[in-house]
């Protein structure tokens, strides 16, 4: 059990203030979505209608995309680009920034070059239009798109639909938009085989990320209160335990996967033990690394009120050092932006800690350089494991 070798330790990495109280304001200031970039090390956030990267531990963002005080639909240079809400992103090993604008009905690229063009849905030219139409390019039409991932070695972009309740299958080559029919395997599976397996389908889906086994897809099926992994191969999707206490109360919002398949879940709802208060947690297995109460974020554009996400997760991992961390944009009045950090507990180490001081002869430990201050030895190279270890051994 991760609770047992575990102690959590969350910073404040960003904290973006509303000047005042007005529901657009706070929106502006909200910082509603993180991404972590694992290839090049770097946090890409969504702050109103602008998105911008941040490259730890320095905490100031950088403008890549937007004016998060001006919503609109504009392609562009940089912050010349009018956008809504920055709901999903992917990045190309080539720095190529994909991203899905939520209230403006289509999925846009950031070319390396900085400047912002939309791809498929609606055309730059015409007022946003939303729908549901398989096409190429600019023709095609979504509805409310969440979620979006690279696939198939960055040959294919798998969007997910969200107001359409559908996947979409984006061919990048010929820009065709394909939307994916799957069906759900109604078999027993290994890990639960005295469970029955219940029928459901896609209802209003929100984030999507590759399978560790580059086969398939998790998708975060919201109001269905479920996760599913979908084999893109055989178009089979089954339910995925994602919470060791879930239930009709609570619903995944966001996620992440880890190397070895294992989730990291943010979920809201209405905690039973807490008077029904309206909460968001974010969890990984038995280990809860975040909970706040809900504070809904409301975006206008051309005189209209959505909501937005109350919470997003993302998992990153430095190429270089494998320092792993947790990265949690917690969307309300006062956004903040946190890292959290897994740290080995004491009754973890001690075996290593008590074999490194008082080594056995036969003992390999004994073989290690120590070096002692004060009364307290302490070995370089077993530090060094240490950290090697923080996060490796709960997100590998």
């Amino acid at each position: 059990m991760l609770s047992h070798k575990f102690n959590v330790h969350t910073t404040v990495h960003m904290r973006s203030k509303s000047v005042c109280s007005s529901a657009e304001s706070k929106a502006n200031s909200a910082i509603s979505m993180v991404f972590a970039d694992c290839v090049r090390n770097t946090v890409l956030i969504s702050i109103g209608s602008s998105l911008h990267t941040c490259d730890p531990p320095a905490s100031k963002a950088r403008l890549l995309a937007g004016n998060q005080n001006d919503n609109g639909f504009c392609d562009g240079q940089c912050g010349d680009a009018r956008l809504s809400i920055v709901a999903g992103v992917a990045v190309a090993r080539d720095g190529s920034i994909f991203f899905t604008d939520w209230m403006n009905h289509c999925i846009r690229e950031i070319t390396t070059s900085g400047y912002v063009r939309t791809l498929y849905g609606t055309a730059p030219k015409n007022m946003p239009e939303h729908g549901f139409s398989d096409g190429y390019g600019l023709a095609a039409r979504f509805y409310r798109p969440w979620g979006l991932c690279l696939y198939s070695d960055e040959s294919e972009l798998i969007v997910v639909d969200g107001f359409n309740s559908s996947l979409r299958r984006i061919n990048r080559a010929t820009s065709h938009v394909a939307t994916i029919h799957i069906e759900q395997d109604m078999s027993k599976t290994l890990e639960a085989p005295d469970v029955v397996v219940q029928p459901t389908q896609l209802l209003y889906p929100s984030t999507v990320r590759v399978a560790p086994t580059g086969q398939g897809v998790f998708v975060v099926n919201g109001s269905g209160h479920q996760i599913l992994k979908i084999s893109l191969t055989t178009m089979m999707y089954h339910l995925v335990p994602w919470c060791p206490e879930a239930h009709d109360n609570f619903r995944p919002v966001c996620m992440d996967v880890t190397a070895s398949g294992m989730l990291l879940v943010a979920y809201t709802g209405y905690d039973k033990k807490m008077s029904m208060r309206n909460t968001k947690i974010v969890s990984f297995g038995d280990l809860q690394l975040f909970s706040a109460e809900r504070d809904v974020i409301h975006y206008r554009l051309r005189g209209k009120i959505e909501i937005g996400s109350c919470v997003s997760c993302a998992l990153a991992v430095h190429k270089q050092t494998h320092d792993a961390s947790v990265w949690i944009a917690d969307c309300r009045s006062e956004s903040r932006l946190l890292r959290v950090r897994l740290e080995l507990k004491w009754s973890f180490l001690r075996v290593l800690l008590l074999a490194v001081q008082k080594p056995h002869a036969a003992s390999p430990f004994s073989l290690l350089p120590v070096c002692s201050h004060k009364q307290r030895t302490v070995c370089p190279l077993l530090q060094h494991i240490v950290k090697m270890l923080q996060g490796v051994c709960a997100f590998g």
